[in-house]
């Protein structure tokens, strides 16, 4: 398998917040965060090209996307609304007026419907089809990051306030259950659609939560011994990778086997790190803020393939492409990770 390699780097006014991308038309949307006049770039992932800059509300925070329609939808905290962008003009063809500091964005690419959190205990349901408000879901506390399971149609949100998790039916909107987890459970869950697990990291406990998502309930706590920053999987191989990035003195990377939830092993991370995993190629990148550099691993003997310097920041993969995008300060940096693929299974 070829080694991955840096094929681009795009300059960019201004730092890159939020970065996501459109599989089908691949295109990679990314936040330009600025409190008085919020942007959406756009970068051509064919010709690895910035294609517009598309102005929306203040503070602009996360990006959601629905591949099948082609919307691009972004909650402004200062605006309390949501703007939904046409990726085809690259056009705001709608701003949805939703509640107090707006954040947090979920997509269900199935049921066409946008979940949105409000710093003020609600979630909001946007219908994609009429771009209006189906309904107001009352979680209380401080509703936090959203993981959707299009094959089971269930929703979880976290609770930074409560310390929970709150599973809703997406197909009535009604709450079914709340999961007690660890304490501030702010960082996004990761989700493994194959064995229907939720994987929860929480940010002020020293153990991850994992939840059976056919019985709705904690399965167990994996204790970690230090506190967490963030959590990704690789469903293929039914590994999860906790990463442990300490203010001071070096962070740990955790691990996981999904079959027994046991850890395998830990590795040492740098001070202050992201990471990311391509399941296609199951090499896990690990970026250094500090540094300013980013490392990829074989996810598996954990040997290093590549390092890359001036890279680290938000990531995205496309998938289809093998490409991963990297949002910096000024730039975004593309690396090549294998062939470019034929088919995806991401809306199964």
């Amino acid at each position: 398998m070829a080694q991955p390699k840096v094929i681009a780097t795009v300059r960019s006014a201004g730092p890159i917040g939020d970065i996501k991308v459109n599989v089908v038309t691949n295109r990679v949307y990314f936040v330009n965060p600025d409190t008085e006049a919020g942007t959406i770039g756009v970068l051509e992932g064919r010709t690895n090209r910035i294609i517009a800059r598309i102005p929306v509300g203040r503070l602009p925070s996360q990006l959601g996307i629905n591949p099948q329609t082609n919307r691009i939808y972004v909650p402004n905290f200062r605006d309390e609304n949501v703007s939904v962008i046409n990726g085809r003009t690259n056009q705001v063809i709608k701003t949805v007026k939703v509640g107090r500091f707006p954040d947090n964005i979920g997509v269900n690419v199935r049921t066409n419907l946008i979940y949105v959190t409000s710093a003020f205990g609600t979630l909001f349901v946007i219908d994609g089809k009429t771009n209006q408000v189906r309904k107001k879901i009352e979680i209380g506390g401080r509703p936090s990051r959203i993981v959707i399971n299009e094959l089971t149609n269930r929703v979880y949100v976290t609770n930074t306030v409560n310390d929970s998790v709150t599973v809703i039916n997406g197909t009535t909107q009604a709450i079914i259950t709340t999961i007690k987890v660890g304490s501030n459970p702010v960082i996004a869950p990761a989700l493994n659609k194959i064995t229907n697990r939720i994987y929860v990291a929480n940010n002020l406990s020293r153990f991850l939560s994992v939840i059976n998502g056919r019985t709705n309930k904690l399965l167990r706590n994996v204790q970690l011994g230090r506190l967490q920053s963030e959590v990704v999987i690789n469903p293929l191989t039914n590994r999860i990778y906790v990463s442990s990035a300490q203010v001071e003195g070096k962070g740990r990377l955790f691990v996981i086997d999904g079959r027994n939830n046991k850890i395998i092993t830990t590795k040492v991370l740098p001070t202050s790190s992201n990471t990311i995993i391509n399941p296609n190629t199951n090499h896990l990148f690990v970026g250094n803020f500090d540094k300013n550099h980013m490392s990829v691993y074989n996810a598996t003997t954990f040997k290093r393939l590549a390092r890359f310097s001036s890279v680290s920041g938000s990531t995205v993969l496309n998938p289809l492409t093998n490409r991963i995008y990297v949002g910096g300060n000024d730039s975004i940096t593309v690396i090549q990770d294998g062939p470019r693929l034929t088919q995806s299974s991401i809306f199964n």
